[in-house]
């Protein structure tokens, strides 16, 4: 006998209720079901390449930001490195402008023995005589340079923020500046950044900066007294953001806390 066709196409299905509804039958082309399952095969690995590919993707993802902060970090850390390298040019060009307006001028150092820094420490001050205690004092920068009040302290790590290497004073516009000790004018002039600014050295290592001046009274080479009217307090250059001294002290080519000397003077 010749087979049946219908068996080969088709395959039935029966949906049998456990309540008393009669049994359901249905039947589907086995052509039908062969691609329905090909169908979910290419689905299955569809999703599975997709959770792979997706899972690389959000890797890279993940490692691009992991570069991102690292670069960013890396960015940071070049910037502050480039302020320091500015930092450090500074002081050197303090260094080089202090060296050659000394340069030829050997009238103006007064007595180098008896002013060398390294010295000041070890000075035995019970057997010094009065005239020596007072020379002393008066090249020592212990004069608060305007009466005001401190806005920003002394902050010398260059590591974790940009330094300050002096404090700000504010006080009005054109208040008088005094120099905190007796010295020679270095520098009197502009500079892009801290405006008007006044250098003086003093005796045993010491040099104080005025910054940011609305003008200068003094000279270059100029000398000056203890208490002085030298510059008025203004607002110029780039870096400020209002009327103030920056004042700086310099003890052997190293910035130190203007205060540590401070003993005269009123800061409110």
């Amino acid at each position: 006998m010749p087979k049946n066709k219908n068996k080969s196409k088709y395959t039935s299905f029966v949906i049998v209720s456990d309540g008393k509804e009669e049994p359901k039958s249905f039947r589907l082309s086995n052509r039908l079901i062969r691609a329905a399952l090909v169908v979910l095969i290419v689905l299955g690995v569809l999703i599975v390449s997709g959770a792979i590919s997706y899972w690389k993707v959000a890797s890279m993802a993940l490692e691009n930001n992991r570069l991102k902060e690292e670069n960013y970090k890396l960015s940071k850390s070049l910037e502050k490195m480039n302020k320091i390298n500015e930092d450090l040019n500074r002081i050197r060009q303090y260094g080089n402008k202090i060296r050659t307006s000394l340069s030829g001028y050997l009238s103006i150092e007064n007595n180098p023995k008896d002013e060398d820094s390294s010295s000041l420490e070890k000075m035995d001050f019970e057997k010094i005589g009065l005239v020596k205690k007072r020379s002393i004092f008066r090249s020592i920068p212990s004069l608060m340079p305007i009466d005001g009040f401190l806005s920003r302290g002394f902050e010398n790590d260059m590591f974790i923020n940009k330094a300050h290497l002096g404090v700000d004073l504010v006080a009005a516009t054109g208040t008088p500046i005094k120099a905190s000790a007796d010295g020679v004018v270095l520098f009197s002039g502009w500079t892009d950044d801290g405006g008007n600014v006044l250098i003086i050295r003093h005796g045993y290592g010491f040099i104080s900066i005025y910054k940011h001046n609305e003008s200068n009274l003094v000279s270059e080479l100029e000398r000056v007294s203890k208490g002085q009217v030298v510059a008025l307090l203004g607002n110029t250059g780039k870096i400020t953001s209002g009327a103030h001294l920056h004042f700086e002290v310099w003890k052997n080519g190293s910035p130190v806390n203007p205060l540590t000397y401070i003993n005269e003077g009123r800061l409110n």
